[in-house]
């Protein structure tokens, strides 16, 4: 899915407050965690927005859509997405340092944007259809993964459980 790397905007699908959907453009990075085939994207908010409270901390599950914007129909590309997301704040300490250097590293502008009310999330994809016109018209092909944190497992003593 070399296309969650080339791109760097993606409409996040929730369910809002009135339970109507909701979309929102966010900007990401694309991820991993070792251990884990699923693709990760993290991003930037703050709890209290739409989406955010949609969210809480999670998992939650979540649909995305990111594309190349093209009037080309041979170049048309892009990505449906399904997963569950959760608050970095929830993962073991050494997933969540390595998913927030992987959002600066693509976004350094950010490091001195991200205040206390602001969360980043991680999106673990379970689910991507991928439709890419170079390799056919209407070619798609279709990817699952199990999320990385399906098996919780303590953080240490007296902490709260963390997320793989």
């Amino acid at each position: 899915m070399r296309l969650l790397q080339e791109r760097w905007v993606i409409a996040l699908a929730t369910l809002a407050d009135d339970g109507l959907p909701y979309a929102t453009p966010l900007f990401y990075a694309a991820a991993g965690l070792p251990g884990s085939a699923a693709p990760i994207v993290v991003f930037a908010s703050r709890a209290d927005t739409c989406h955010g409270r949609s969210i809480g901390d999670g998992p939650t599950a979540v649909a995305a859509a990111l594309y190349l914007e093209t009037e080309v129909i041979g170049e048309v590309r892009g990505l449906q997405l399904r997963g569950e997301v959760v608050v970095c704040s929830r993962l073991h300490g050494d997933a969540a340092a390595s998913l927030r250097a992987a959002y600066l590293e693509r976004h350094p502008v950010a490091a001195a944007h991200l205040g206390e009310r602001d969360r980043l999330y991680a999106l673990a994809i379970t689910w991507a259809k991928l439709t890419d016109n170079r390799i056919g018209f209407g070619k798609r092909l279709v990817w699952t993964f199990e999320p990385p944190w399906r098996e919780e497992f303590p953080a240490g003593p007296g902490e709260q459980t963390a997320l793989r």
